[in-house]
């Protein structure tokens, strides 16, 4: 099999939330504060259901119609269910308090990630295929620097930067160009069976299923793996 280059998905496959109601919590409340200041009333209660209804449009988006719904369209949307208009210098606040709060409580990634990625990338080239949600390409590529990761990629690749998401083909065919592979020389990895394991064949990737949990399911896809450092042994 004659793989040249490795796709991963970041989120339930490089990393997990190490705390994801304390991260939505805490943009909720810094909010709420911005709003206050400017006399609008509300309440975390309700920035978080706002979050939660938001949340559910994104992966509708994602998964119903391959687009992404960018950050900023969020946060559009969330304001007019609060039926809020901010002024813009209150709102590019009100994004920072949205959108980066990985920063402040970061992901935790797959044990000894680095050193397989190392030991990958002596052979192959690797990238990153990332649906954003509500955290841009630059904070995931921040949290990635700050972890020392950064440095195994050849390509890092965002839904809310290129404007498409996955299951959609075209984001798999940007990486095949960007990465100077053919898609049938390209393995993607990821743990959603729609967005990663169908979008990757169905742009003619080779799509590795990343099953921690050892569910019991028959999947069409070229690998069914429990551990990422199996990668290793592929040929």
């Amino acid at each position: 099999m004659d793989i040249r280059a490795i796709t991963f998905d970041f989120w339930n496959t490089l990393a997990v939330h190490s705390a994801p109601a304390e991260m939505q919590e805490l943009s909720a409340q810094r909010m709420v504060a911005l709003l206050e200041a400017t006399g609008v009333t509300t309440d975390s209660r309700n920035m978080l259901t706002a979050f939660s209804e938001c949340r559910k449009l994104c992966y509708r988006f994602q998964e119903d119609k391959g687009l992404d719904f960018t950050p900023k369209e969020q946060l559009d949307w969330i304001m007019d269910y609060l039926c809020v208009s901010p002024g813009a210098e209150v709102w590019n606040k009100l994004f920072d308090a949205y959108a980066t709060s990985l920063l402040d409580i970061p992901p935790v990634f797959v044990e000894g990630l680095g050193g397989i990625l190392k030991e990958l990338k002596e052979s192959y080239k690797l990238a990153v295929i990332c649906n954003t949600g509500r955290t841009p390409g630059w904070v995931v590529e921040s949290v990635l620097g700050n972890s020392g990761l950064k440095q195994h990629f050849d390509v890092l690749l965002f839904s809310n930067e290129v404007g498409v998401a996955k299951p959609n083909r075209y984001i798999f065919q940007i990486a095949s160009r960007l990465l100077e592979e053919q898609p049938e020389n390209i393995l993607h990895i990821g743990d959603h069976l729609l967005t990663d394991v169908a979008g990757a064949r169905g742009a003619g990737f080779k799509a590795a299923w990343y099953n921690p949990e050892g569910i019991d399911r028959s999947v069409e896809c070229d690998f069914v793996i429990k551990d990422l450092s199996e990668l290793l042994k592929i040929q």
